[in-house]
């Protein structure tokens, strides 16, 4: 009696919307977890870790392949299981990471805001330009013999 109550029911035979909406769902987060494996797999060829690239796409192991990317010591991992300091670890993470892969650190920040991940991870995984630094970021000490160059003097108005 009761089987022949539930076959009758609409919507019960297939699937309802929101199992549909749901399998739509699992795609796309499955989608978008392969787009940022394959990207930091990119990355991970650019910054000279080719050989173990293939760690972007197994879960813990893609954040010491972060790690590795930033040429961080190992032990960086237990900043990232510390709460709170983990977000500043990965913020810096990145930072040296994009920096390692010829692109502004900028790039790396942009990489942990959720919106604008999708387009900073792509840039830096696709930028073939080498990044620049300015000139008071490349040594500490003076570049010439004689000392810093001189300044032009401005002109004020």
């Amino acid at each position: 009696m009761y089987e022949e109550y539930a076959l009758e029911q609409p919507g019960s035979a297939g699937m309802d919307g929101g199992s549909f909406i749901g399998t739509y769902m699992i795609v796309a987060l499955l989608a978008l977890g392969f787009y940022f494996a394959l990207m930091q797999y990119k990355t991970a060829h650019k910054t000279g870790n080719a050989d173990i690239a293939w760690w972007a796409f197994i879960p813990i192991m893609n954040t010491l392949l972060l790690i590795q990317m930033a040429e961080k010591p190992w032990h960086w991992l237990v900043f990232l299981l510390i709460p709170g300091v983990n977000i500043i670890a990965y913020f810096m993470l990145w930072m040296a990471a994009a920096r390692n892969a010829g692109c502004s650190a900028f790039w790396g920040f942009l990489v942990m805001i959720p919106p604008i991940s999708l387009l900073a991870i792509f840039v830096l995984a696709t930028a073939t330009r080498p990044y620049t630094y300015p000139d008071f970021m490349e040594s500490s000490g003076p570049s010439h013999p004689q000392g810093p160059k001189p300044r032009a003097p401005q002109s004020v108005r």
